[in-house]
């Protein structure tokens, strides 16, 4: 495939991404909650490509009072990884399908609030 071609798709993919990141934070949610961003990891793995290349760890157990800013950031970071692993559309059909219960939440005037302050 001709490098325009690739980059021109990896363009697409990061422009969906970052549309589907823009349009949950307006609903309030950041990241998949606790158990969920669990099974979204370990759904990632396994759509790894190699051993190498480390899925961006999700903000739970310790990291849970971390605000959603930061939990918001970190499931870019996995989306990114996603676009690397070809698997893009795949995770994006994941997220879709969890109840918006399943998800972490929070008002924008709070959104970089984390639990210690």
């Amino acid at each position: 495939m001709p490098l325009a071609e690739v980059t021109t798709q990896l363009s697409q993919q990061k422009s969906k991404a970052e549309e589907f990141l823009r349009r949950i934070k307006q609903e309030g949610r950041s990241s998949p909650a606790g158990y969920h961003w669990a099974e979204f990891s370990k759904f990632l793995f396994e759509h790894r490509k190699n051993d190498y290349d480390r899925i961006p760890v999700s903000l739970i157990l310790a990291a849970s009072g971390e605000s959603n800013k930061a939990k918001h950031w970190r499931l870019s970071e996995q989306l990114d990884w996603a676009i690397r692993n070809e698997c893009l559309d795949e995770a994006l059909a994941y997220l879709e399908n969890l109840p918006k219960e399943h998800w972490n939440r929070g008002s924008l005037e709070s959104w970089a609030t984390e639990y210690w302050d």
